[in-house]
């Protein structure tokens, strides 16, 4: 085999070797949503219409994460996450958000001059910032007590809030990321695969054709 020609060979293969690790780490999360800050009306607690609303679509044990903070003065939201049809159906009848039910998700909490959580807990909705300042929440579609269950569809991360200062203030302010599973791992595996199966179909390779030169002599 020419030297230019196991060079290329043995490039490929260490290329992938070390793409699949970086690309497993830059498309381990994929972002959805992202607003810091995002604003909303305080009437956003007396109709899903004026509420926030975010659509997102689970794969089989595809997990959703989601960060959410509220630092700003007066202000206070709850967070909830619904099925697709539930979503559809109150936000036609423009239906109170207090008034429909979430679904389960996880989630560590974190506060003013508290350390982190040192454990995950349950919740259908979490309220900001009576409950916490910043919450860090998992969701794959169900739970069973702090695990999470995968069940594959779309869903609506719904946040609605009130201003509680004069009553000219009307704003409601949150930071928020949203976040799915993305294909970093798959790819990650895939390259890695890859990669070790160049370098091992080339050694065994070069080794025939060091046995059959010298067999040959």
């Amino acid at each position: 085999m020419k030297k230019k020609t196991a060079y290329i060979i043995i490039g490929i293969s260490i290329a992938c070797l070390i793409l699949g690790p970086v690309i497993g780490l830059l498309l381990d999360k994929v972002s959805v949503y992202d607003s810091k800050p995002h604003l909303m009306q305080e009437d956003s607690s007396s109709g899903l219409t004026k509420a926030f609303g975010q659509k997102v679509t689970l794969s089989k044990d595809q997990k959703l994460i989601i960060e959410i903070s509220e630092f700003y003065p007066n202000t206070s939201v709850t967070i909830k996450i619904v099925a697709k049809s539930v979503y559809d159906r109150a936000f036609s009848l423009n239906s109170t958000p207090s008034g429909i039910s979430g679904l389960n998700f996880v989630y560590s909490e974190f506060g003013w001059g508290t350390t982190p959580s040192g454990s995950t807990n349950g919740a259908t909705a979490l309220s900001l910032p009576s409950s916490g300042m910043y919450f860090y929440i998992e969701f794959m579609g169900d739970r069973t007590g702090d695990s999470l269950i995968s069940w594959p569809g779309d869903y609506y991360v719904i946040v609605y809030g009130t201003n509680s200062g004069p009553a000219s203030s009307r704003n409601v302010y949150f930071d928020i990321t949203i976040k799915v599973d993305g294909p970093g791992e798959t790819l990650n595996n895939f390259l890695l695969i890859v990669g070790a199966l160049i370098l091992v179909a080339y050694a065994a390779l070069a080794l025939s054709s060091i046995i059959k030169a010298n067999y040959l002599r």
